[in-house]
C-alpha cells in the first residue's frame, strides 16, 4: 500500500512539475520532442560505428539480405540491389587495373545516371576516396576541382550532358600523374580509355573485405566541394563516420525500406549524395533517380514511380507552385518533402495546392557541424535553438559586426549570445566528439573557419558564416550567408570566381560581386558592380565581351545577372570591398544613380536596365 502511494505521488508530483513548466515555457514539449529526434540519430549512428558499418556495409547488407528489392528506378530501368552490388564489384576490380587502393582518391565528373552511384559504392569497396566534382564547371574552375582533391584516376561521364568529356579532354595535359578515363566509350574529337570496358573484364564476385579493414572512421570517405573565401571550389572532407551520421538523418522521420524517394538534385551536391542516397542504402529504401529537374515532369512521375517522399531546395519548389495545374498534382503518393531554402510564402501554397502532408525544412552544412530540423512544420522555419537545445546540441547564435562580418566581442572579448526577436551568426563548438573535418588543401582554409575563446577561455567553434533569426518561440529563420559566397539556383557562388573573370576584360580596373534579392526568385541573384580603367566607358561591345567572358568562364547559375558601374570603388577603412550598401540598394534604378544593366535571358547579353525593366522583373514578367 505504502508503495502504491509513493508511485501515485511520484506520478502526480511529474504531471504537475510537468504542467507548470508548460505554463512557464509553452515550447517545452517541442524541446523535449527534439532532443528524443537528435539521441535517435546519434544513437543509430553510435550502433553503426561500435560495429564498424560503414555507409558501404549498409549496402551490402541489404544486397544480401534483399537482394531482389529495386534500389536505382532511371527511367523505364529499374536495378536491384544484387545488380547494382554486381556492378559496384566490377568497378571495384577494375579500379584495381587503374592500381586504385586503400586511401587513393578517384574523382567523378558526371551528371545524374546509375553509373555516378555503382562508380561511388565501387570506390567505397576498397576504402578509397570519392571527389564529387561539379560537372557544370568550366576551364580553370573545373581545373581546379580536379587538381586540389590530387586524384588518381579521373572518370567522366555524358548522360544528358554531351559535351562533358570535351571539357575534360583539354585538361589532361595539366594533370600530371592522372589518369583520365571515360565511363563509357569517348567520340571524337576526345580519345580516352573507357571504364566500362575495364569493367566488362573483371569478375563481378565479392571482393575480400581485407582490403579495406584498416579504413578508420576518422577516414575521408569522399570529397563534396563548397565556394568559398579562396574564390574557387574547395574540397570539403566527409569523414566515414559523417556519411554514417548522415545516413541516420531521416530515419526521426519515419524513413524506412518501404520508401521511394525521388531525387532530382544533381549528385555532386551534399543534399543528394550525403542525405538522399545514404538515407535510401541505410534502410534498403528505392531511389528515383532523374537526370535534373523538369517542374512539368515532376508529378506525373511521382504517380508513375509511386514516390512517398522527395529532397528538394526552395528554388525548385518554387517552380512547382508557379507551373500549370496538373491532374498527378494530387493523385500522388508523397507524404514528406525534406530540404532546405523554403521561403514562408512558397511553403504555404505548397502544402495548400500539392496536399504533402509533412514538410521537413533543415538547416545542415557540408563541413561544418552543425544541423538543425524543423520538426514541426512551421512555415519558413529551418528548426529551434532554444537555451535547453542551445546547451544540449553545442550549437550558439551570437551577435556579429555588420561592418566585419565576424562576431561582436565585448569588452571582455566574449562573444553574445542573441535573444528571441534577434539575428544572430550561428557556431557549432567543437569537443572531443565533435570534430571539423574541414578541406583538403592548405591547413588555414579550415583553421579561418575556427574561432577561441568565443563563450569562455579555451572553447573552439566553428563559424558556419549564416546568420538566423529567433522568433519568440525559439524557431530559426535563416536570414542571410556572410563571407565571399551567396546562393543561387541551389548552388553556391564565390564572389572572388566571379570577380576574377569580370577582371580578365581589359577595361575593368576591379569588380565588387555580391548576391541581391530579387521578387519572387530564391536565394540571391549574382551582381557585379565594376570599376572601369581611366577613360573608359561601357559600350555594346564590352558588354558583349563580358557576357563573353561569363559565358566561356562561368557555370550558368553563377554569372551575374546584373552589371552596375560604379565611378569609384567601395572600400571599407581596412581597403576590403563594401557591400553592405550596394546590397540594400540592389538593382533598383530609382535608388541607384549609376549605369545598370541586366542579363537577357534570352539573348544571354547584358541589357540596359530601366524602371520599366525593372519592374518586369520585380513582376516576374522578365525571368533571371
Amino acid at each position: 500500500m505504502v508503495l502504491l502511494l509513493a508511485v501515485a505521488l511520484t506520478f502526480i508530483t511529474a504531471v504537475s512539475l510537468a504542467a507548470i513548466l508548460r505554463v512557464i515555457y509553452p515550447p517545452l514539449w517541442r524541446d523535449v520532442y527534439t532532443l528524443f529526434v537528435s539521441y535517435k540519430v546519434i544513437r543509430k549512428t553510435r550502433q553503426s560505428c561500435t560495429t564498424r558499418e560503414f555507409v558501404v556495409d549498409q549496402f551490402e547488407r541489404h544486397a544480401r539480405v534483399t537482394p531482389d528489392a529495386p534500389f536505382i528506378i532511371f527511367k523505364d530501368s529499374t536495378f536491384s540491389y544484387k545488380l547494382v552490388d554486381l556492378q559496384a564489384n566490377r568497378v571495384a576490380r577494375a579500379l584495381l587495373e587503374y592500381e586504385i587502393s586503400l586511401g587513393d582518391t578517384v574523382a567523378l565528373v558526371m551528371s545524374n545516371e546509375p553509373a555516378f552511384i555503382w562508380l561511388y559504392l565501387g570506390i567505397q569497396k576498397l576504402g578509397a576516396r570519392a571527389s564529387l566534382v561539379n560537372h557544370h564547371l568550366e576551364g580553370d574552375s573545373l581545373l581546379h576541382s580536379l587538381t586540389t582533391c590530387f586524384p588518381k584516376l579521373v572518370i567522366v561521364g555524358d548522360g544528358h550532358d554531351a559535351y562533358l568529356p570535351g571539357r575534360v579532354f583539354p585538361l589532361k595535359s595539366s594533370l600530371e600523374n592522372t589518369q583520365v578515363v571515360t565511363y563509357g566509350p569517348s567520340r571524337p574529337p576526345v580519345d580516352l580509355p573507357c571504364f566500362s570496358d575495364a569493367m566488362d573484364r573483371v569478375s563481378s564476385e565479392q571482393l575480400d573485405l581485407s582490403l579495406r579493414s584498416t579504413l578508420k572512421l576518422g577516414d575521408p570517405c569522399a570529397f563534396i566541394y563548397t565556394s568559398g573565401t579562396t574564390g574557387l571550389p574547395k574540397p570539403a572532407i566527409i569523414s566515414h563516420m559523417r556519411a554514417v551520421l548522415h545516413s541516420h538523418c531521416f530515419s526521426p522521420l519515419g524513413f524506412s525500406h518501404n520508401d521511394v524517394m525521388y531525387l532530382t538534385l544533381p549528385l555532386y551536391h551534399a543534399s543528394a549524395t550525403n542525405l538522399a542516397l545514404l538515407n535510401v542504402i541505410s534502410v534498403g529504401a528505392t531511389v528515383v533517380l532523374r537526370e535534373k529537374f523538369s517542374a512539368s515532369q515532376f508529378w506525373s512521375d511521382c504517380c508513375k514511380y509511386e514516390v512517398t517522399s522527395f529532397q528538394y531546395i526552395g528554388e525548385m519548389l518554387r517552380y512547382l507552385v508557379n507551373s500549370p495545374t496538373v491532374p498527378e498534382e494530387t493523385l500522388h503518393k508523397v507524404t514528406a518533402a525534406i530540404g532546405n531554402g523554403l521561403r514562408p510564402d512558397i511553403w504555404t501554397k505548397f502544402k495548400n495546392r500539392f496536399k504533402v502532408k509533412q514538410i521537413y525544412e533543415f538547416y545542415g552544412s557540408t563541413e561544418v557541424p552543425a544541423s538543425v530540423n524543423n520538426l514541426f512544420n512551421i512555415p519558413g522555419s529551418v528548426g529551434r535553438l532554444s537555451p535547453l537545445l542551445s546547451a544540449a546540441m553545442n550549437l550558439r547564435l551570437v551577435r556579429m559586426n555588420t561592418e566585419t562580418n565576424q562576431p561582436l566581442r565585448n569588452s571582455e572579448g566574449r562573444c553574445e549570445l542573441i535573444g528571441p526577436g534577434e539575428s544572430g551568426l550561428l557556431l557549432a563548438q567543437l569537443s572531443d566528439k565533435v570534430s571539423f573535418d574541414g578541406y583538403l588543401g592548405p591547413v588555414s582554409q579550415t583553421t579561418s573557419r575556427i574561432l577561441q575563446n568565443v563563450l569562455k577561455d579555451g572553447d573552439f567553434y566553428v563559424n558556419t558564416n549564416d546568420i538566423f533569426t529567433l522568433d519568440q518561440d525559439y524557431n530559426m529563420f535563416f536570414k542571410d550567408r556572410i563571407g565571399d559566397s551567396f546562393r543561387w539556383k541551389g548552388e553556391n557562388v564565390s564572389t572572388a570566381e566571379v570577380s576574377n573573370v569580370m577582371n580578365r576584360a581589359g577595361f575593368v580596373q576591379d569588380t565588387n560581386v555580391f548576391g541581391v534579392a530579387v521578387p519572387g526568385c530564391e536565394g540571391k541573384a549574382g551582381m557585379a558592380a565594376i570599376n572601369l580603367k581611366e577613360e573608359e566607358s561601357l559600350d555594346e561591345d564590352k558588354l558583349e565581351e563580358l557576357a563573353q567572358l561569363c559565358k566561356e568562364k562561368l557555370p550558368v547559375y553563377a554569372r551575374p545577372r546584373f552589371i552596375r558601374v560604379q565611378r569609384q570603388m567601395s572600400l571599407t577603412s581596412t581597403f576590403k570591398q563594401q557591400k553592405t550598401e550596394l546590397v540594400k540598394e540592389g538593382f533598383n534604378p530609382a535608388i541607384v544613380e549609376e549605369p545598370l544593366f541586366y542579363l537577357d535571358k534570352s539573348s544571354s547579353s547584358f541589357k540596359p536596365l530601366n524602371n520599366d525593366v525593372y519592374q518586369d522583373i520585380a513582376d516576374g514578367r522578365v525571368m533571371l
